[in-house]
């Protein structure tokens, strides 16, 4: 006898989803404001990215997880915007990595 995975309701993934969303729009909002103890001294693209890629990176998460809770439009939109987060993140971790550690 095989068993099929348990599928999550709709209403509970949105719930989620919804969570999430809030999750991820407070911690972009501490990393706008107090920062995320990133010391960027790059200049250029780099520092850019230092300064801002991790803020991005949850901003984007947050607007995904969103747009996936709020159920409307068109599903392509949250996925773009969950891949545009991971692209972000690791540029910020290619930048953080690479950087001259003077």
């Amino acid at each position: 006898m095989t068993s099929t995975p348990e599928r999550r309701p709709a209403g509970r993934r949105r719930t989620w989803a919804a969570a999430g969303a809030v999750a991820a729009s407070a911690v972009a909002l501490v990393f706008a404001t107090a920062g995320d103890g990133v010391d960027a001294e790059a200049e250029g693209l780099r520092g850019v990215v230092l300064d801002h890629g991790h803020t991005a990176t949850w901003v984007l998460l947050a607007g995904a997880l969103g747009l996936t809770a709020w159920g409307r439009g068109p599903t392509w939109l949250p996925r773009t915007l969950g891949y545009a987060g991971l692209a972000s993140y690791a540029a910020f971790l290619l930048a953080l990595l690479t950087r001259d550690q003077g």
